[in-house]
């Protein structure tokens, strides 16, 4: 099944620390990064400790590491899904999704002037790799009944081992249904023996059902807190966190996937059984006193609400996140900050990776809860004119202005300048006079009076290039206080949450809802729209889509959205709950197109900028020149790939591959 000609090995490689941060005691009293017989490691305990941190920094987090560029042909693939993702390059899963579009021509997603692309197999794939950590995670719990450690460390540190492994099968069985189930290690000297390794998948709910049941035994072990100096090895309540996360997963397979048990997908079971878990796990972390929603108490202005949850995102002693992979500078480092700034404030012609789609930014509701269309004409047809461009977006949710980077908002000092050209009497120019490419943006116009105007914004919008397309930039996570911005010498250090307090909520909502269970359900939802200052739900108003949506706007950009929208199998045609389209069937993005008023001139900012003193906004669904996004049912599975197919003939392939 594991592609090696000997899985019993005499030498262990010690890497970097993967969940580690500055301070963290655990992960930086370890021994120096060399090979060494591991008849050595286990009777020294720095040893025995090192090989725990190698486990941590090889969790398959899908964290900021889906910007990671392409490999070197025969380089060693350490996290084969970071390399098999649709793109590999500088784009993150959103992508995949119906969250953003990737701004310039990158990958098969991003390649400009086709047509549509359907999803392929093997993307997002993972299987060798997650069987090598599993692997290690065996060897690990075998070796540490001799190790030389207390017996309390050895009952602790096999928890520790049993939670990662359980992550690893997480990851397996949400892509690829039932896999081989392997709580041991596997040992072969020949290749007569081979057969003994190749074993069979087990069925989809026999998987989801052993991260449950090791769950559920490891929480009587693990600690409710490790201290600050410890706080990134696994405790009780990211145990929760997992099992919350997987039963709600498995609940929707069982409700909404089709069962075949001869490819080893689906669940026969009742899905109530998974909601009711994954509600008890839960419930378990937002009862504990350790974490808390970032911000709950404070300022109800929406100023004060959007400026709370982008700082969420960027304050490493904040209470929500449960779970997170820490970056420290300097040392482990990202570049979010260097792929995702907007286009005139990007060096050496990166920046502007992901562009969030206006589908998105409409579904943030308004504070008083109707919903987040915006208002570009009145009843009558007519394009509404905005002397403040910013107030297109008045009265949205305060979670947008701190999710998505809007046409002429504040970035550092200056504005993003998001502008597609020049309206006269509030109607768009015809089509075939709109100048929206590199050149263009060159170019300059007078108004009716005040200083002459770039044509087209310094920030777009372009139809094909670098600077966004569809009409907006991704401003979650980003930290404006990055100074240096090039390829070389750029670090980032944003925490990446693996799981957060706003998510258990949102998992017991869709649970109770999905059980009918309303009241409990609006009691879960309300405190992540309070803490964001959006009017609260009720039992009368609250459906199943309105969950979906919060959930959606929440975590946004979290690599939660592509996940989501397979497990509810709403991605592809015929939609599993309702029977309607697929949210990701032949999808196109629609984009918002700012334009000047020429009637009404320009004028000069505090900045020196040149601006329009008032603004058009108009919606446009066939203007972005990238493929539309086709999702098969095939694709609610990963295809195994034939070399792993090959190298195990007792595997089956996943169903319409």
């Amino acid at each position: 099944m594991i592609k090696m000609k000997r899985l019993r090995c005499s030498w262990i490689l010690f890497v970097s620390l993967g969940l580690a941060s500055c301070g963290d005691a655990f992960f930086n009293d370890t021994k120096p990064s060399t090979y060494i017989p591991s008849s050595a490691v286990w009777s020294d305990s720095l040893l025995v400790r090192s090989v725990m941190v190698q486990l941590y920094a090889n969790l398959e987090l899908e964290d900021f590491f889906y910007l990671s560029k392409e490999p070197s042909p025969g380089a060693d693939i350490k996290d084969e899904y970071r390399w098999n993702y649709v793109i590999a390059s500088h784009i993150t899963l959103g992508c995949a999704s119906d969250e953003s579009w990737p701004a310039w021509d990158n990958g098969a997603l991003g390649e400009n002037g086709k047509e549509q692309v359907i999803y392929d197999g093997s993307w997002f794939y993972t299987y060798g790799n997650a069987y090598k950590q599993i692997r290690n995670c065996n060897n690990y719990l075998t070796q540490l009944d001799s190790a030389a450690i207390t017996e309390n460390e050895r009952i602790s540190m096999k928890a520790e081992i049993r939670f990662i492994r359980a992550f690893h099968y997480f990851q397996l069985v949400k892509r690829l249904g039932g896999v081989p189930l392997i709580t041991n290690v596997q040992e072969y000297t020949g290749e007569q023996d081979l057969s003994k390794v190749q074993v069979t998948r087990n069925q989809e709910k026999e998987i989801w059902d052993f991260i449950d049941s090791e769950i559920n035994d490891i929480v009587q072990i693990l600690p409710e807190s490790r201290g600050a100096a410890n706080k990134n090895r696994a405790n009780k309540w990211m145990a929760y966190a997992l099992q919350s996360r997987s039963m709600l997963y498995a609940a929707s397979v069982a409700k909404y996937g089709q069962y075949n048990p001869s490819h080893f997908v689906g669940i026969n079971a009742d899905p109530n059984v998974y909601y009711q878990k994954a509600i008890r796990a839960s419930d378990e972390v937002l009862n504990c006193p350790n974490y808390e929603l970032y911000g709950l108490i404070g300022s109800d202005e929406p100023e004060s609400r959007s400026a709370n949850f982008t700082k969420l995102f960027l304050d490493k002693a904040n209470k929500e996140f449960v779970m997170a992979r820490e970056y420290v500078i300097p040392g482990v480092t990202h570049m979010f900050d260097f792929y995702q700034t907007p286009f005139s404030f990007a060096n050496n012609g990166y920046g502007c990776g992901m562009n969030p789609t206006l589908e998105l930014v409409e579904a943030f509701d308004y504070i008083d809860g109707s919903p987040g269309t915006l208002k570009t004409m009145d009843k009558e047809g007519v394009y509404i004119e905005y002397a403040n461009p910013l107030d297109l977006f008045k009265g949205k949710d305060p979670r947008l202005a701190a999710s998505v980077y809007l046409p002429m908002g504040k970035f550092k000092s200056s504005m993003v300048e998001i502008r597609c050209g020049v309206a006269r009497n509030l109607q768009k120019p015809d089509r075939s006079t709109w100048g929206i490419t590199y050149a263009d943006m060159q170019k300059t116009e007078n108004l009716a009076f005040g200083p002459t105007i770039r044509k087209i914004g310094r920030d777009g919008i372009i139809d094909k290039g670098d600077p966004t397309n569809t009409g907006f930039y991704q401003k979650k996570f980003y930290n404006e206080q990055t100074k240096d911005l090039s390829e070389t010498g750029t670090m980032s250090d944003q925490s990446w949450p693996v799981f957060r307090l706003a998510e258990m909520y949102l998992n017991k909502a869709e649970a109770a809802m999905e059980m009918g269970n309303t009241s409990v359900a609006v009691d879960a939802i309300n405190p992540v729209r309070r803490r964001a200052g959006v009017k609260d739900l009720t039992v009368d108003n609250l459906t199943l889509d309105k969950i979906r949506n919060e959930r959606r706007i929440e975590l946004a950009f979290e690599n939660h959205r592509f996940w989501d929208l397979r497990r509810w199998r709403i991605a592809a045609t015929p939609r599993a709950d309702t029977g309607g389209q697929g949210a990701l069937d032949n999808l196109t993005p629609t984009a918002l197109y700012p334009w000047a008023v020429y009637e009404k001139g320009t004028s000069t900012d505090i900045n020196g900028n040149v601006v329009a003193n008032s603004y058009i906004f108009s919606k446009e669904s066939d203007e972005i020149k990238k493929p539309n996004k086709v999702f098969l049912s095939r694709n609610y599975y990963v295809k195994f790939q034939s070399e792993d197919l090959n190298s195990n003939p007792n595997l089956v392939q996943n169903p319409g591959y």
